[in-house]
């Protein structure tokens, strides 16, 4: 049976908490339950990212939607990727960046294939400068 679970980052403290999303308008809380107890969080509504279904195959990590990813080098690709979820084909899966930043985080009809060996860096809420196009620098 496949895992339908959510994170989102908390608006008091920034620290990641996994849930079931809802949404009112422009808020969003994560939801929580405990036995017969239920908590809900705020949450940055952005933030909000399903869980793949896949894992690292070494740490057993799970991977979300947003989470960044080394380039494949054995595949000659130069770029980071980013997990994104694709309406068109209805699966997830790696964007290289330039679409992402291209495409407003859908990479549209391209995009690879996430395989287990690929190597996490961070997350796009985490780690934005892992967003910067190969060669450029962030600008202050």
């Amino acid at each position: 049976m496949r895992d339908i679970k959510f994170r989102g980052k908390r608006l008091v403290n920034g620290e990641w908490i996994y849930g079931v999303p809802v949404f009112d308008g422009d808020k969003a809380w994560i939801v929580k339950r405990f036995g017969d107890n239920f908590s809900a969080d705020e949450v940055h509504p952005e933030s909000v990212g399903e869980y793949t279904g896949l894992k690292d195959g070494t740490t057993d990590e799970e991977w979300y939607e947003g989470d960044i990813f080394a380039p494949d080098f054995s595949l000659r690709q130069a770029e980071v990727k980013i997990i994104c979820y694709d309406t068109y084909q209805g699966r997830y899966k790696a964007v290289p960046l330039s679409l992402y930043l291209e495409n407003a985080g859908n990479g549209g009809w391209t995009g690879f294939d996430i395989k287990y060996w690929n190597q996490r860096l961070g997350n796009v809420h985490d780690n934005p400068e892992l967003l910067q196009p190969l060669g450029e620098e962030e600008q202050s």
